[in-house]
């Protein structure tokens, strides 16, 4: 394994290769693929990624429709998340009201200086008490108030956070391309959140509806009878988790589900 910073393909014409495969991926699992492949020239090992489009104020909105990424087990994501237990990291808080990179040793400065409330340490307690890596998280811009992405990427053990926190400034371009690219080609594609992939037929009459279609229009459009077409717009919303076919319309755009290219 290299130690971090010293990547034999971290030069600028492969950092751009991959940002260009990235740009050109057609898949979410490539985006993830070519981004984990490329951190790990640079020594981080271990790459969480999360992305809501249904933030409220601190709040991700619902975990059934956040995108959630991991080189960890499935299993120990999934209990991370539920646990809810992060939430309450000052690490949280400062994705929440930052844009760009802030070392994981940060807690620990602003520990020291007494800046953290005392439900934040003890949550930092908590999650400390599974940390044995050194670190970076990583705030994304977003156009939108209801989108929010975040990355952590963890370093092989035995790198001290010291160590990291020396290497990381000279390396923080390149690194910060692939994840601002990964992020931003991940965040315009169909998230496959867990509740609510849509049927290609559901998909299909919500798009006539965000254009205008009346029940009629539909029918003529498509062949089918007016009570087959509320029933698939009925499971739309079953699996959107909303109760009016406006507010399908809405979460589905919100999830990039509409209006995509078939081949993605």
């Amino acid at each position: 394994m290299r130690p971090v910073g010293q990547a034999d393909e971290g030069d600028p014409g492969h950092v751009l290769e991959q940002v260009n495969r990235i740009a050109e991926a057609t898949s979410i699992e490539t985006v993830w693929e070519l981004l984990v492949s490329g951190l790990a020239a640079y020594g981080f090992v271990r790459v969480n990624y999360g992305l809501t489009r249904g933030r409220v104020g601190s709040s991700i909105g619902d975990p059934q429709d956040v995108l959630f990424l991991s080189t960890h087990s499935l299993d120990r994501v999934r209990d991370h998340h539920v646990s809810g237990l992060y939430r309450g990291t000052p690490e949280y808080r400062w994705v929440l009201e930052n844009v760009g990179w802030v070392s994981w040793g940060w807690v620990q400065e602003q520990r020291a200086l007494g800046k953290l409330s005392a439900d934040e340490c003890r949550a930092m307690d908590a999650v400390q008490a599974e940390r044995r890596r050194a670190g970076v998280s990583i705030s994304f811009a977003e156009s939108s108030h209801r989108t929010k992405g975040a990355m952590g990427l963890a370093a092989e053990r035995g790198v001290l956070q010291s160590d990291l926190d020396q290497r990381f400034p000279a390396m923080s371009a390149p690194v910060m391309a692939l994840c601002n690219m990964g992020h931003f080609k991940m965040s315009q594609m169909p998230l496959p959140v867990l509740r609510s992939k849509l049927a290609e037929r559901q998909r299909e009459l919500l798009e006539w509806v965000a254009d205008g279609k009346t029940m009629q229009d539909i029918g003529v459009l498509t062949g089918l009878s007016v009570s087959a077409i509320e029933k698939h717009l009925r499971r739309a919303r079953e699996a959107l988790g909303v109760e009016t076919t406006a507010q399908a319309v809405a979460k589905a755009a919100f999830l990039n589900q509409m209006f995509v290219s078939r081949g993605i």
